[in-house]
């Protein structure tokens, strides 16, 4: 039987647990637990190519947001958030920006998890019953997309306190891309404090940084002359910029797109002038493909698009990509 046929018959012969209208308030709830509480976990996470195994200790000390991210295999990682300061701890030579791909900028709740509050209506809420996680109880559901111009998720949420304990980032057939599980998770008033201090690495370097708070996305007066002429149902642009392309005067068009789960950005540069041949490189569940299609001068543009989204979806896009000089 077909994977995608055997989930579709499994998801419809459970019975929910819980009635529909209770998963989108769980899916609030999760958001606001990674917040919220105090824990101190193991958690593996895979990407389809590679399993990082990290711990992640978090607490709110007088109303601020604390906590400490562990790498526990390959070379001593750490990075230790005090609300808006973040130390990176790091041995000689590591590379900083192999980091920073690893693991996203923001806070441990934006990096490894996904904000399941904003689901559009291009998802459906399944409500998979009861299972059991890192020892937990935990409540199960499926985030199925309606379409196939995007992908679905698996969760498992703490039934007591409503913590993400894992989830799976799937495509049509049922295959996992990614996964995130919590493996051993102390949850509540048993978190020691001085767990937040960073660990001892000898011959270890620490740098210090204040990360700038995020404001809601604005486009203001930014010139936009690159247009999608074909994107999935359900998504709307984000933010915008133009920039300058390695100091050069060619200018980079950046779209960046949402469907409140989902996202995809558009990297233009206006005149290509160097020989990439259209490419698709993917890891995990990103995929990243290179496109030209004719420029304003005569001369092909470099479309780049990039983002967890099939590719014949990602391809698709990118090619309908036209300057509104020439017109769909």
């Amino acid at each position: 039987m077909r994977a995608d046929l055997f989930w579709r018959l499994a998801v419809g012969l459970l019975v929910p647990v819980l009635g529909w209208g209770a998963a989108p308030s769980w899916l609030a709830d999760m958001n606001r637990a990674f917040m919220d509480l105090n824990y101190d976990g193991v958690f593996s996470y895979f990407t389809g190519q590679d399993v990082a195994t990290l711990r992640i200790v978090h607490m709110v000390v007088d109303g601020e947001q604390r906590e400490r991210l562990v790498h526990l295999n390959a070379a001593p990682r750490e990075i230790i958030r005090r609300g808006d300061e973040v130390i990176r701890v790091l041995m000689p030579g590591d590379n900083l920006v192999e980091l920073s791909r690893g693991i996203a900028s923001g806070p441990f709740a934006r990096a490894f998890t996904r904000p399941f509050d904003r689901i559009s209506e291009q998802y459906v809420i399944s409500d998979l019953g009861v299972g059991r996680i890192a020892g937990r109880r935990a409540q199960r559901f499926a985030v199925t997309p309606k379409d196939g111009d995007r992908y679905g998720h698996r969760l498992w949420l703490d039934h007591e306190h409503r913590l993400l304990l894992r989830s799976e980032l799937v495509d049509r057939r049922g295959a996992r891309l990614e996964v995130f599980q919590f493996t051993q998770i102390e949850i509540g008033d048993g978190v020691d404090p001085s767990t937040l201090e960073p660990g001892w690495h000898e011959g270890a370097l620490a740098s210090v940084d204040t990360q700038p708070r995020v404001l809601g996305a604005d486009r203001g007066n930014v010139r936009i002359r690159w247009r999608a002429g074909w994107i999935p149902a359900g998504f709307s642009m984000a933010t915008a910029a133009v920039r300058r392309a390695g100091g050069r005067s060619d200018s980079v068009n950046t779209m960046m797109y949402t469907d409140g789960l989902a996202a995809f950005s558009i990297f233009v540069e206006d005149e290509a002038t160097g020989r990439t041949a259209m490419a698709a490189t993917r890891q995990g569940a990103t995929v990243a493909v290179t496109e030209f299609v004719p420029g304003p001068s005569g001369r092909r543009a470099q479309v780049t698009l990039v983002g967890e989204l099939p590719e014949s979806t990602v391809r698709k896009i990118a090619r309908s990509i036209y300057h509104e000089s020439r017109g769909p």
